[in-house]
Order: C-alpha cells, then structure tokens, then sequence
C-alpha cells in the first residue's frame, strides 16, 4: 500500500534557519505570514542572502518533501530537501547549500 507524505504547515517550520555553503553562512527567519501571491509565505534575511543565491528570495513555501525559497512571485530559485536534522538544496553550478534550524526568535531585514 502506498503512503503519501505529509505537506507540513507554515507553522511547523518557522523561525531561525542558517543556511550555509560551506564558506558563508547566513541567518534567515521563515515566517507564516502569507505575501500578495497567496501560495508562499514571507521570509526574511539580507544580502548575505542574495549573494549566497545569486537572486533576492522574497518567500518560501513547504512541500511535501522538503522547503522550497522563492522570489516574490513565487517562482522556485532552490529546492531544500530533507536530510537527517538538516535540508539540502544541490544547485546546477555544483555547489551545495545547507540549511539547519537554530530557533524561534525573529531577524530584522
């Protein structure tokens, strides 16, 4: 019989993230405040951010396997998945990006 996995709530994955790729580390808050597209969620962060990515992330939204970051109109620009107690995102220039929950308070952007 074949098992469906579970799309977790906004809520079960917000607060403090670090997301590093091996060389710079950056802090990164997922909210659960809805933006204007209505199917992705705020994030918060700086340029450390943007130049860890290449582009400015403006959201996210969780899947059934993993968390994927967006711009602000809710195109994908990294797909994280679910490895052990951190998320991996494998990018098409090669590098490896890593992201690990570190707690709930709140960052400024």
């Amino acid at each position: 019989m074949a098992s469906s996995l579970r799309l977790p709530e906004p809520a079960e994955l917000k607060g403090l993230w670090q997301l590093s790729d091996g060389n710079q580390v950056c802090s990164i808050e997922l909210t659960d405040t809805r933006l204007p597209e209505g199917a992705i969620w705020a994030l918060k962060g700086d340029s450390c951010l943007t130049e860890l990515m290449g582009n400015p992330v403006e959201g996210w939204r969780p899947t059934p396997d993993g968390i994927t970051l967006t711009d602000d109109d809710g195109n994908s620009l990294a797909f994280f998945g679910h490895e052990s107690e951190q998320w991996v995102a494998y990018l098409v220039d090669g590098r490896e990006l890593v992201m690990t929950f570190s707690g709930t308070h709140s960052v400024t952007k």
